[in-house]
């Protein structure tokens, strides 16, 4: 057990520690080399990587650095066990920390601002062929806040650098609520992407909250203290102080005025999000520390970094919301696909229409999730050749399988979906199935399930080495 990581540069010192980063000193192309190198990375399940000398850039570029079970939990403090990690989340999403404001943040260190900004000195790589251009917020946390209630959201969207002071942003969920809030006003949406923050603010980041709540406070939690926040240089909002870089601005209320963005190799597999005009940032200032370093991720069919991020925020959001929503007997929670499979385990099997209970509730709660799956206690919800097996032995597709119609919520980067149906940059809708792998209230008894005797097991695996077996 360690201390989880204040800031990201701690994070990395550690890692390098661990032995579980890698640098690159000789320098690297960020049109498609680098998404090759990770691609090979993630591949073969290779460590962080630290880009010291991208072509062109004036700053290295980290990835990968979140990108397995072990680093995950390392960064929150945590083992790399699955369900310790989840459980000291559980506890921190239970008992969120307030952000402090503090007087000043290392992330302003140095200022840059108007005629000055050009974004082409900063790692955004083109990470794969198709891609409309460089992309330089594929881990980075956009902070807007609610005109009306000045609620803070913190997300991770994409973004694209569309000119020299100007990126295109893939808002969804939250940070589209609240820019329609102001385009109803008719006025621009103040904005900030802060990259490089604590690998706390970014899991939590990327965490289904409920709208109206902090995802900051969940930071403090998993981190253990308060996160530090500072006023921006330009906006008015507070920012976490230890990011290595800040990028602030507003988004025009016009939507005329907003530039194409898209398509993307996207974290489906394919390119999505096509081209189309979406929400433009027009920048107002960069601030960042001294000797900052640039996170990004290679997006695309798992393996990746962002998949890891994204199925242990989605899978403690889940939960935490069928705990919420009331439905007894949440044993454990995981998903697949990046969580478009969710897979939900009791602790028991309490009373009839009990599994079915689960399967509407995370209907509404599994809100990017297609396939909910729900087991028995005795199924290892991180074990997929477990799950492979109820699925198998344990489901009556007449009996076990429900099919909703399709206007659940959907995300508009499935593939799936047509392309008419997903246009929106708001909502989309989906259909969704749900199945009882589970093997109580079925009308009979269910058979025996076949495992050696515990008792000579436990003494086998005493004197495992004495059998000679490799």
């Amino acid at each position: 057990m360690t201390a989880p990581a204040k800031d990201l540069r701690t994070f990395v010192d550690l890692l390098e520690k661990r032995e579980q980063l890698s640098r690159v000193r000789q320098e690297v192309d960020p049109y498609l080399e680098i998404g090759a190198i990770m691609h090979e990375v993630h591949r073969t399940d290779g460590p962080a990587i630290l880009f010291e000398s991208v072509k062109g850039c004036d700053y290295p570029l980290l990835s990968n650095a979140l990108g397995n079970v072990e680093r995950y939990g390392l960064a929150l403090g945590a083992t790399g066990d699955h369900r310790a990690i989840l459980d000291r989340a559980m506890e921190a999403f239970t008992h969120p920390v307030d952000p402090v404001v503090v007087s000043g943040g290392a992330c302003q260190e140095n200022v840059i601002e108007g005629a000055d900004i050009d974004l082409s000195r900063f790692p955004a790589p083109f990470w794969h062929p198709l891609d409309s251009g460089p992309f330089i917020g594929t881990l980075g946390v956009v902070l807007t806040e609610d005109p009306d209630t000045g609620v803070r959201n913190a997300a991770v969207y994409r973004e694209e650098v569309l000119d020299r002071d100007k990126t295109g942003v893939l808002l969804g969920r939250h940070g589209a609520v609240v820019l329609q809030k102001y385009m109803a006003m008719g006025k621009p949406m103040p904005i900030a992407t802060c990259f490089g923050v604590d690998p706390s603010v970014l899991a939590a980041a990327v965490m289904p909250f409920n709208y109206g709540e902090d995802e900051l406070g969940m930071a403090g939690a998993l981190r253990g203290e308060p996160v530090p926040l500072v006023r921006g240089m330009t906006t008015d909002l507070m920012v976490p102080a230890n990011s290595e870089f800040v990028f602030e601005g507003y988004v025009p209320a016009d939507k005329e005025t907003w530039l194409e963005e898209g398509p993307f190799g996207e974290y489906t597999g394919y390119y999505g999000g096509e081209r189309f005009k979406r929400p433009t940032v027009h920048l107002t200032s960069i601030s960042h520390r001294n000797d900052p370093i640039m996170h990004g991720t290679l997006e695309g069919r798992a393996p990746n970094e962002s998949e890891v991020i994204a199925i242990f925020g989605t899978a403690i959001g889940l939960k935490s919301d069928l705990i919420r929503m009331g439905v007894p007997g949440i044993k454990d929670v995981w998903g697949r696909g990046r969580s478009f499979i969710s897979i939900i385990s009791l602790d028991r099997h309490y009373y009839s229409g009990h599994a079915r209970q689960v399967i509407d509730a995370a209907f509404v709660a599994a809100r990017g999730s297609k396939w909910i799956i729900v087991v028995d206690a005795d199924i290892d919800v991180f074990n997929w050749e477990e799950v492979d097996w109820a699925l198998s032995t344990r489901v009556q597709p007449h009996r076990d399988m429900v099919i909703t119609d399709n206007k659940r919520f959907g995300v508009s980067l499935d593939p799936s979906i047509k392309p008419k149906d997903r246009a929106s940059w708001v909502e989309v809708g989906t259909s969704k199935i749900g199945i009882d792998a589970t093997t109580k209230h079925k009308g009979y008894e269910w058979p025996t399930a076949v495992q050696p005797d515990q008792d000579v097991l436990q003494r086998v695996r005493a004197q495992w080495s004495s059998y000679g077996i490799s």
